[in-house]
């Protein structure tokens, strides 16, 4: 506070002329030091209003993981609450990519800001403007690539506060049931294995194995293909010549969902197929072997 200017007005004992001189004198310096005090207060006052009408942000981001397959559309939420009355006009929201912090999506006057946007993004993204008023600054993400996996931030800031939260995207798709085929070759040529797999994301792990529990998928031979919407198409083919009962298995390990599919086949040269399971087998799969097996012994008879 600053400290009070001594004057030139005496209020010691004198005639009345001078005493009421200095007294009027005195009222006066702290008249001048009350509105000094008086005008900083309201200025601080002022200055502290837009404080008081902040957004007063805070916000909230999915804690798990949203999962999404490829060639989908996803929402990342992503809500801000705020105090009433907050210009919300002057609102900034920005999606990025961190660490590299690559902008996906620049929401500001009013109005989407893409210039600065990552071109892997571009024509794929959308906010909800129309939304911003009941705190919704969630981000939908068109077409979904394996790409776009990771984390992404959502941060809302206006002129004095800013606030941000992260939340990971996963592109993962669960594969059909296995579809199995089995060529029944004239006696001595070799029996023909095929599994076919469709329709998942990322590339699950595929094993071929012999009775002793071996690893032979070197022998097998495996082709992949990518559909318009980045899901694989995979086939994979055993061969193995059957002199005597022999079992193979194959397994499917797709870990990001969870799935995991084990078939077991019993070939014997003289009686036929048997197959274990360790999943539900689809009725096509059943109808498959019956024309299959009813064809071997066709053409064997011939």
């Amino acid at each position: 506070m600053r400290s009070r200017q001594t004057r030139a007005c005496s209020c010691d004992r004198g005639s009345l002329h001078q005493v009421r001189t200095a007294l009027l004198c005195c009222y006066e310096e702290d008249a001048q030091l009350f509105c000094g005090v008086m005008m900083r207060t309201l200025s601080s006052c002022l200055f502290a209003l837009p404080l008081l009408l902040t957004i007063s942000l805070a916000v909230v981001v999915p804690r798990s993981p949203v999962m999404s397959p490829p060639g989908s559309d996803v929402t990342l939420d992503c809500s801000f609450s705020y105090k009433a009355g907050a210009d919300l006009t002057r609102v900034v929201v920005t999606w990025q990519r961190p660490p590299a912090d690559h902008v996906v999506h620049s929401f500001y006057y009013g109005q989407d800001q893409l210039a600065l946007q990552n071109e892997t993004y571009r024509n794929r993204t959308q906010l909800f403007p129309e939304q911003l008023s009941v705190g919704n600054a969630s981000l939908r993400l068109k077409q979904v690539r394996g790409e776009d996996e990771g984390r992404y931030t959502c941060a809302v800031t206006n002129q004095v506060e800013s606030t941000k939260g992260d939340m990971r995207l996963i592109v993962a798709a669960p594969f059909s049931e296995p579809q199995l085929a089995i060529g029944l070759p004239r006696p001595g040529d070799p029996v023909t294995l095929t599994v076919k797999v469709a329709g998942g994301y990322p590339r699950p792990t595929l094993l071929w194995l012999n009775a002793a529990g071996s690893d032979i998928t070197n022998q097998s031979r495996t082709n992949q293909s990518v559909d318009s919407s980045g899901l694989y198409q995979i086939q994979s083919e055993l061969e193995a010549v059957v002199n005597e009962a022999e079992t193979f298995t194959f397994e499917l390990d797709h870990p990001v969902m969870e799935q995991r599919v084990s078939r077991a086949v019993t070939l014997h040269p003289s009686t036929g197929v048997r197959i274990e399971q360790r999943s539900r087998l689809p009725v096509t799969f059943s109808l498959l072997l019956v024309l299959l097996l009813v064809l071997g012994m066709f053409l064997h008879g011939a």
